[in-house]
């Protein structure tokens, strides 16, 4: 029998295999559901039939804060999907603007998404979009329930909308200060500084090409896709190809990584430590790796 601190490191690895597996399980799922390929409207429409759409972004009132998230845009912006993530330096003084977001390492704390009335073009006729179904099955936050500061929850294992396997955004990207978001957001008390605090956008704009698929629904004779737990809401800018080709790859190595926890689970189960040590090396080895990368941008940073 291994000793009892081997017994608590395989139960340890054994945890993250499973909630790992999990993840790589209902990664397969989705990839089950994804359509074969792009697709354009159906020629009728029948209520609670699957539905899967490419075609451009249409938007009919803009999310309500899109001045914030996108600076001069040129094009209403229909929805986005947005994290918020705070900085693990300690100097209470350095501000995004100071420091600039790139060169620091930001930990996720809350993640969601936030729309306004907006659709995809179906050949004659426009396909209302409602994506609370991906608010709701992945219990993500509203941005004007958030609150900044106190203390941010940062859980390894959580799964937030922004790193679900149901949309796959990748055509732009936004980096804001919270104090974009001033009077929208809550702060947990007054001495909090939202310039030490980032929000992550992807946003949808009008005239944005996107396939989506989902169940569709008529509301008063007009057609709405959504997602329901039988039916997920799968939606990216980049076609149904490229993010079936993602979560491919994204399950591929989840598999890799789980496999090689377990070789090293049944290793010590049966007092056999290298595959252990190489774990051990590893994992030091991207410590020192992501160390040498921090000091070199602060050396950077210094020096500017």
């Amino acid at each position: 029998m291994p000793p009892t601190i081997v017994l608590i490191v395989i139960t340890v690895l054994m945890t993250i295999v499973l909630a790992h597996g999990y993840r790589t399980l209902t990664a397969l799922l989705v990839l089950r559901s994804l359509p074969s390929a792009d697709t354009d409207t159906p020629s009728s429409i029948v209520d609670g039939e699957t539905v899967a759409l490419t075609g451009k972004l249409t938007v009919e009132e803009p999310v309500e804060t899109a001045a914030a998230v996108v600076e001069d845009a040129d094009r209403p912006v229909g929805a986005y999907l947005w994290r918020s993530r705070f900085s693990d330096n300690t100097n209470s003084d350095l501000t995004i603007e100071e420091w600039g977001w790139e060169r620091q390492n930001w930990h996720t704390f809350a993640s969601g998404i936030e729309w306004g009335r907006f659709g995809v073009e179906a050949g004659s006729r426009t396909v209302r979009i409602d994506p609370s179904w991906l608010r709701t099955a992945l219990d993500a936050e509203r941005l004007d329930e958030l609150e900044i500061g106190g203390v941010n929850k940062h859980d390894r294992l959580s799964v937030y909308l922004w790193d679900s396997w149901y949309t796959y955004l990748r055509n732009r990207i936004e980096h804001r200060s919270f104090q974009q978001f001033a009077g929208y957001v809550q702060r947990h008390n007054a001495e909090i500084d939202l310039d030490r605090y980032l929000l992550e956008a992807r946003p949808l704009l009008e005239g944005d090409e996107v396939s989506i698929s989902g169940e569709i629904h008529l509301e008063q004779g007009e057609p709405v896709l959504r997602g329901t737990d039988n039916v997920p809401l799968l939606l990216s800018d980049k076609g149904f190809n490229e993010h079936r080709k993602w979560l491919k790859r994204r399950v591929l190595r989840k598999g890799a990584f789980i496999t090689g926890l377990l070789v090293v689970a049944v290793s010590l189960r049966f007092e056999f430590y290298i595959p252990l040590g190489i774990l051990v090396v590893g994992w030091l080895l991207y410590g020192a790796y992501n160390f040498v990368q921090d000091a070199g941008s602060f050396l950077e940073w210094i020096r500017g």
